[in-house]
């Protein structure tokens, strides 16, 4: 469940950044305020963002989610009021969308920066000379950004990795442990078991492995800096 969470949040969430990020990189009025929007929702702490979805989108009886296929059932000829259970049905979908919505603005920061580092001489140098947007975003844009989203990934992937915020508030691991990921269960190990020891075996372990993507994320950053001068 974790690798599956942290591989879908941070695959998501990268995808959507890079898509706001070049959305962004383009000269429009109200810029400013849609960037401050865009910027929002990683700035609402993950509990409260958590406790938002669950029971403004996912509560199966006055949630969003529920009255919108309500009002499709309905103008389809139905006559009944759809109460689907979305967290208990789909528990790794109802912790990945929020998540994603969070980080998302993460990523596209980080990529936006990488957007606005490029040199706009060499870009229309290259239009001159009859390049077309896709070309010129696949052999120049899309290049110069790789660093800028191998830094964002690794630095998703070491926090949400680690997080059980809206594991904790949405699903509390549930049905079952079908959305229990590990930072969860070293919290139930300790505190609901007293395993004092295996918790902290546990721990070490997602420590280290935090550890070396740090180690691995610094080396990047060094290499992106040395690059730029």
């Amino acid at each position: 469940n974790s690798i599956t969470l942290t591989f879908s949040v941070v695959l998501f969430s990268t995808l959507l950044g890079l898509a706001l990020a070049l959305l962004l990189d383009r000269k429009f009025r109200g810029r400013a305020i849609v960037r401050t929007l865009l910027i929002t929702p990683f700035l609402i702490t993950p509990v409260a963002s958590a406790l938002m979805w669950k029971h403004i989108m996912f509560n199966p009886v006055y949630g969003i989610l529920d009255g919108f296929a309500t009002q499709i059932y309905q103008k389809f000829g139905g006559d009944s009021v759809i109460a689907w259970d979305f967290v208990s049905q789909h528990p790794l979908i109802a912790i990945a969308v929020p998540m994603i919505w969070q980080w998302t603005p993460f990523m596209m920061l980080i990529i936006l920066a990488g957007l606005q580092s490029q040199a706009p001489d060499i870009l229309e140098a290259a239009a001159v000379d009859g390049a077309g947007p896709r070309q010129i975003f696949a052999r120049m844009t899309f290049p110069h950004l790789r660093q800028y989203i191998q830094l964002a990934i690794i630095l998703g992937t070491i926090y949400i990795v680690q997080s059980m915020d809206f594991v904790f508030t949405i699903t509390q691991g549930g049905p079952g442990t079908d959305s229990t990921i590990i930072p969860y269960q070293i919290y139930l190990t300790m505190f609901r078991k007293y395993e004092y020891g295996e918790a902290a075996a546990a721990g070490v372990i997602v420590i280290a492995l935090t550890i070396l993507l740090s180690t691995f994320a610094l080396r990047l950053t060094r290499d992106l800096l040395e690059s730029e001068k």
